[in-house]
């Protein structure tokens, strides 16, 4: 395969870092785009240099340009699409999280198996360069046996614009008890979590709103499996703080510390922390890093060059279904624990996803 035509389903707000990935790459072309407003995919069409502009997802499967999809909709739309799309003999990488619920997942799973297509989870933060170095120091020894990680997640004002009908979705999900932070938005943190230091054992979670619209503030823990190790996650949304960002108007930092030292990811989407992207204290001292790019836009050129890599036999998947289902499982039990407000193990859990009016219980009430 020469290149690897790309089509697009879905051409909100992300949509533009995802295009701006397969763009940067000399082994893919977007072909084709499709969005439920036509206007709008016809400029992104435009922008992005792609042949055909479609409102129906149907017909961009049926087209035989198409070598594989970038679906980029709300949760709800993915497994009709990727198992359409599957059944069309195209490549599929999905947005995360996959799907809403465990049943769906296993559907996606099982057609992504049964497939000679490559099918992949979308998830940018495993690609995000001062991620991938805080892995390979943690993985080289650098810190020790680790034993606990800490990630603060903020929200506030400024950021780049984000179309109302993006928030509407959004707000929607929401409702339907999938946080926009904490299920959304926390699956890139439970990816970390799990890709930094390996499977979860149990969750507990404390999510509570300050405006009614949006799930923070939180705090959610987690215990790995085997040994002592624990996590934490903070989410704090701060109404009047303006955050200094290209992107949304939030930033996260992760630590990790071991018996021997610790590495800090000091910003991510946003860019509250200044200096260096990653430290690290080990043995004593804080040692020298080489310098990283620190731009968030990054981790999507990592996660579509995985796209086409896989594609073509350069490499394996990140994450495969399989792997995003663990994830969803994770982000569906956090949602559970603070529903039912207990801790919730992971090897038992079959909880289906909230219906309707499902949203966490507030601590307030």
């Amino acid at each position: 395969m020469e290149r690897v035509n790309v089509g697009i389903i879905g051409c909100g707000r992300i949509s533009d870092l995802h295009a701006r990935g397969y763009l940067g790459n000399a082994g893919a072309r977007i072909v084709a785009v499709c969005d439920a407003a036509r206007e709008r995919a016809e400029q992104k069409a435009r922008e992005w240099g792609a042949e055909r502009a479609y409102t129906e997802w149907a017909r961009l499967l049926a087209d035989a340009r198409v070598d594989a999809v970038d679906i980029i909709t709300p949760q709800r739309c993915h497994e009709e699409m990727a198992l359409a799309a599957l059944g069309a003999g195209k490549h599929v990488s999905v947005q995360k999280p996959m799907t809403v619920s465990l049943a769906s997942a296993d559907r996606m799973v099982a057609a992504a198996e049964r497939s000679s297509k490559v099918f992949k989870l979308c998830e940018n933060y495993l690609f995000y360069p001062p991620l991938m170095l805080a892995k390979r120091l943690i993985d080289e020894g650098r810190i020790g046996e680790p034993t606990s990680m800490r990630i603060k997640f903020i929200s506030g004002q400024g950021g780049w614009t984000v179309p109302d009908s993006a928030w509407a979705w959004r707000a929607e999900e929401h409702r339907r008890g999938f946080g926009m932070q904490t299920f959304d938005h926390g699956h890139h943190m439970w990816s970390v979590a799990y890709h930094l230091l390996g499977e979860l054992e149990r969750v507990s979670a404390w999510i509570d709103s300050v405006d009614g619209k949006i799930d923070c503030p939180a705090v959610i823990m987690w215990k790995y499996r085997g040994g002592p190790r624990f996590g934490v996650c903070d989410y704090s949304h701060c109404t009047a703080l303006e955050i200094p960002t290209d992107y949304y108007a939030n930033d996260e930092w992760f630590e990790v510390t071991g018996s021997k030292g610790f590495v800090q990811v000091v910003r991510c989407t946003g860019r509250i922390n200044q200096g260096p992207a990653v430290r690290l204290f080990s043995e004593g001292r804080w040692c020298d890093l080489p310098e990283v790019e620190s731009d968030w836009a990054s981790g999507f050129r990592g996660a579509t060059d995985n796209f086409v890599d896989a594609i073509t036999g350069r490499a394996g998947p990140v994450f495969t279904a399989r792997e995003g289902r663990e994830i969803l499982k994770i982000d569906l039990a956090i949602q559970a624990s603070a529903r039912l407000r207990k801790e919730v193990e992971l090897a038992s859990f079959t909880d289906p996803a909230p219906s309707d009016g499902g949203a966490p219980q507030s601590e307030a009430s």
